[in-house]
């Protein structure tokens, strides 16, 4: 494993949103910018006795930028030796002592022996298995010093797995000798902490030798700054990441012990971001909108039925209410143009009844008129879409307004929304959930900052938050937001993609995650795309993950 990251953060019992000209950096409950930030960045790179490693420089320097940036006093120490790292965990050891906030950062060879792991310094010079913890730090007591200090909550990143040759010189005599692959579950991680390894127990983890820095580390840098997002969202997006790059090869794993929640940077614009208004040629939507009884059309029942939005009566008589019909057919669904994760192939045939899916996404104003709540955390707009609830949750939602409204709506299924979103039994399917092919911050509702362009997007404005359903464009079937805004839980299990030809395909019977489409406001054009696959476990909620609602034609 070759990078460890120890951030030391306050849970957030409230979350207080003050008005802000741009970013807030906020700590649980000390007042916001009261708190310390301290951040030890070591990058060990040029071994003198071991392979040398390619990006620890890059990401230790890239760290500490990105560190500054929300609000951390780092030290950065490079090539460091054996008593160099000693003297640097020291120092950021007796600092400890006021600190609210504390992360650690380590990139370059780590090792585990004896069910303890060990990071290396650059004159780590290791001849037989027993010199491991003579000349290498133990993190065993880099975490026994850090809970000493009594520090509040700490998160721990370990991306320091690395194939190592074997040690096999002891004494003068040749010896079979041969170390643990990558690291081991840490067993002193403190009350409060979390520690997460770039890849699995006994796994090792990509250098990353044609880009900048290494895999999971491009990856966290991504998510690190961003705001509104909780530790453990920045988590689960490095983590598909990661998986999604090495083709399921690498996936973090962490040992989380924090308790509540907690966020590096919190956003609020000081004035509401303008809404870009629908085109002409699309139904007009404002927040006063009255329930829209022009469209309303009887259920289908026999004949060609036309794509226009239908009112069911059964359906909530609130804005926003309108299903789309879409006409069943077949599709090829997965990766089908070689630019996508390990996870979107083989693509494959499927057949696809027709069935009716939400013209927009569910509203904060639907849910609340179902649920009795609003979990959204973007409050103040009703008919933005709901955000900030599980795959749990949603199921109580359906079980509610099924009850309300003596229908069966449910979930799509991954099948079904990966269809409708590239415009259904089409020849000429599009790329993106709006219908085209090309992503635009002035149609989608996504991250159009600069450094995240694809040859298929351009860049404009990120508007950081979520807007209104229905002010941007719609795809070819009428249907709103089917890439960006908020990801849309469906109802499949996750698992891989069969060859096969499927008919109405449900996923896997079990699982450990549920299925996610479409991206979000805060999500890069890669992953907008129609055939990309997220997922996340059924309990988590995050402030960038939906829903929309179908119902089956019989």
């Amino acid at each position: 494993m070759r990078f460890l990251l120890l951030a030391y953060g306050l849970w957030l019992s409230q979350l207080g949103l003050a008005q802000s000209r741009s970013i807030k950096i906020v700590g649980g409950q000390v007042p916001s910018g009261t708190e310390r930030r301290l951040a030890l960045v070591i990058g060990n790179k040029d071994y003198r006795h071991v392979r040398a490693l390619k990006n620890p420089l890059n990401d230790a320097q890239d760290m500490s930028n990105a560190l500054e940036q929300i609000g951390f006093e780092v030290i950065t120490l490079t090539n460091t030796t054996f008593g160099q790292m000693i003297a640097g965990l020291n120092r950021f050891k007796d600092k400890l002592t006021t600190s609210d906030v504390a992360l650690l950062y380590y990139s370059g060879h780590g090792v585990s022996y004896n069910g303890r792991n060990y990071l290396m310094p650059i004159d780590a010079e290791l001849r037989c298995l027993e010199q491991i913890e003579e000349n290498s730090v133990s993190l065993n007591r880099v975490l026994a010093d850090i809970a000493a200090r009594q520090v509040r909550n700490s998160f721990v990143f370990l991306d320091a797995c690395r194939n190592l040759p074997d040690l096999s010189i002891c004494n003068g005599t040749q010896k079979d000798v041969t170390l643990q692959t990558g690291l081991v579950r840490p067993t002193n991680n403190p009350r409060g902490s979390m520690i997460v390894f770039a890849t699995e127990e006994g796994n090792t983890a990509d250098d990353n030798v044609n880009g900048r820095n290494g895999l999971f580390t491009e990856a966290l840098l991504k998510y690190l700054t961003k705001p509104n997002l909780s530790i453990r969202a920045i988590l689960d997006q490095t983590d598909l990441e990661a998986e999604a790059k090495s083709g399921g090869r690498q996936s973090p794993a962490r040992y989380d012990k924090i308790r509540g929640e907690f966020m590096f940077v919190i956003q609020t614009p000081a004035d509401p971001l303008p809404v870009t208004p629908a085109p002409s040629n699309a139904e007009s939507v404002t927040r006063s909108e009255p329930a829209r009884r022009q469209n309303q059309t009887k259920p289908i029942a026999s004949g060609k039925p036309t794509l226009t939005p239908t009112r069911l009566t059964n359906y909530l008589d609130l804005p926003f209410a309108d299903l789309v019909y879409v006409p069943g057919g077949s599709f090829q669904m997965g990766d089908t143009r070689n630019e996508g994760s390990g996870n979107e192939t083989p693509d494959h045939r499927v057949i696809v009844s027709s069935f009716m899916m939400g013209k927009y996404e569910v509203t904060q104003r639907q849910w609340e008129a179902v649920m009795g709540n609003n979990p959204a955390y973007f409050k103040d707009c009703p008919d933005c879409p709901v955000e900030s609830v599980s795959w749990e949750e949603v199921q109580e939602f359906l079980r509610k307004l099924n009850i309300r409204t003596n229908m069966r709506y449910r979930l799509p299924t991954e099948a079904e929304w990966e269809y409708a979103a590239g415009g259904g039994d089409v020849a000429n399917r599009s790329r993106f959930g709006n219908g085209q092919d090309t992503l635009d911050p002035s149609q989608v509702n996504f991250d159009g900052n600069g450094q995240y362009i694809t040859p298929y997007s351009v860049s404009g404005k990120y508007r950081n938050k979520t807007v209104e359903v229905g002010s941007l464009e719609p795809n070819q079937l009428g249907l709103y937001n089917m890439s960006g805004s908020v990801w849309e839980w469906c109802q499949d299990w996750y698992g891989d993609y069969s060859s096969a030809e499927q008919t109405n395909p449900t996923g896997p019977a079990t699982g450990s995650y549920r299925v996610l489409r479409g991206g979000s406001w805060f999500t890069e054009p890669q992953r907008c795309r129609s055939s990309y696959r997220g997922r996340n476990t059924p309990e988590s909620r995050f402030n960038y993950v939906g829903l929309r609602i179908v119902l089956s034609i019989p």
